[in-house]
């Protein structure tokens, strides 16, 4: 004998006695089985003899000899069949799902079928709890969606009823403030003589803090605005937000002398167009406001960013912000400056809602005695990222 031929064969019978699944031998002629591996014994409990001279759908493989006879005409087109799961039910009851391949091998001048039986009820309960798993896990993200939902809602009809109070309370409160500040100037103007020094600073003491609460009670009425009103976001041309927005600080540039530089060509963005000019007034305003005893630079420019966003400058030479308080600063009535610099700590607050509502970011980048550059993020109008859409 050929001992090349005889080692093969001699490592084929090792494989297929240790193999850890099911192997068959078939004749092709008669589709009867005349070999079986011990693994395939052992799983499922016939004996040899119980197993010889059987077709596929008598030790339940395949349903019956139909399916056996079909099995096989497919077999003899293609040399090969697969059945990914096949339920077995073994010689004492138990059910179990079997993976079935079956080729056809050519073994000198003869064809041998050999048929591969895999146990995947392991594997198919694992699928099954995985499969659960999943269900009960998007079960659980739909709970926690709607419960995020109903508290969202309730949070926003509560925000909602109390920028409605303070809007109320703020819009109230200057009719008596105007009074107050109206008949403090009176007494100074009219009455002077009949107040000594001490009166006179009073009365116009009184006269600041009802224009400094006045100012209050206006940027709150802003903020408000800026939080409750519907805005319909669509292409907005910066050149003419900007143009408008300094035409809202002509007051400011003036008295402070500025030197307002702006940046050409201006692109479009999507935004709202009186909520991005109030953000820019605000902007705008500070630069002019918040220096030494330096004449205010302002440089407004723009950025194209990736993705499709735009990036809005306004930078200024004044007295800077430190790192530890930049993320403060947006944040209603915070003031890092209370006595030195007029203001009423709402302004920022004003221009990070008002671009939140937009869907854009805002930030800073400052030092002590460096100047702030205070940027904006808005999606470009031509880049199509965001559809005009109401916001509430």
């Amino acid at each position: 004998m050929n001992t090349t031929l005889f080692e093969s064969e001699l490592r084929y019978r090792r494989l297929f006695e240790t193999a850890q699944d099911g192997i068959l031998i078939l004749d092709p002629a008669t589709r009867k089985i005349i070999d079986v591996n011990p693994f395939l014994i052992g799983f499922l409990g016939y004996s040899f003899e119980e197993f010889f001279g059987k077709e596929l759908f008598e030790i339940g493989l395949l349903k019956d000899e139909a399916a056996s006879q079909a099995a096989f005409l497919e077999l003899k087109a293609t040399h090969s069949i697969r059945y990914e799961d096949l339920p077995l039910v073994t010689k004492d009851g138990r059910r179990v799902d079997v993976e079935f391949v079956s080729n056809v091998y050519q073994e000198g001048d003869q064809q041998v079928i050999q048929c591969n039986v895999r146990d995947i009820t392991a594997r198919k309960r694992n699928e099954a709890a995985l499969r659960g798993a999943d269900l009960r896990l998007e079960q659980h993200a739909a709970d926690l969606e709607r419960v995020v939902g109903l508290r969202t809602a309730e949070l926003r009809a509560s925000n909602q009823q109390l920028e409605t109070l303070v809007y109320s309370i703020a819009h109230d409160l200057r009719a008596p403030l105007r009074s107050m500040q109206g008949f403090a100037q009176l007494l100074v103007e009219n009455h002077a003589e009949g107040l000594n020094k001490q009166g006179r600073d009073y009365a116009n003491f009184i006269n600041a803090a009802a224009q400094t609460m006045d100012r209050l009670l206006a940027d709150l009425l802003t903020f408000s605005r800026v939080s409750q009103q519907e805005i319909q976001l669509g292409p907005v041309a910066l050149e003419d937000v900007v143009q408008g927005a300094l035409a809202g600080c002509e007051t400011e540039i003036v008295e402070s002398e500025a030197h307002i530089e702006s940046s050409h060509p201006w692109p479009t963005v999507l935004a709202h167009a009186a909520t991005l000019r109030q953000v820019l007034v605000n902007l705008i305003g500070n630069a002019v406001k918040f220096v030494g005893d330096e004449i205010p630079q302002v440089r407004l420019r723009p950025e194209q960013r990736p993705g499709g966003i735009i990036r809005i400058w306004v930078e200024d030479n004044g007295i800077g912000i430190s790192p530890e308080f930049q993320a403060r600063i947006f944040e209603v009535f915070k003031r890092l400056h209370t006595t030195s610099y007029a203001g009423t700590g709402i302004g920022l607050a004003i221009v990070q809602r008002g671009v939140e509502r937009m869907g854009g970011q805002v930030g800073v980048v400052s030092a002590p005695g460096q100047g702030s550059q205070f940027w904006i993020e808005l999606a470009s109008a031509a880049s199509g990222g965001i559809a005009p859409s109401l916001i509430r």
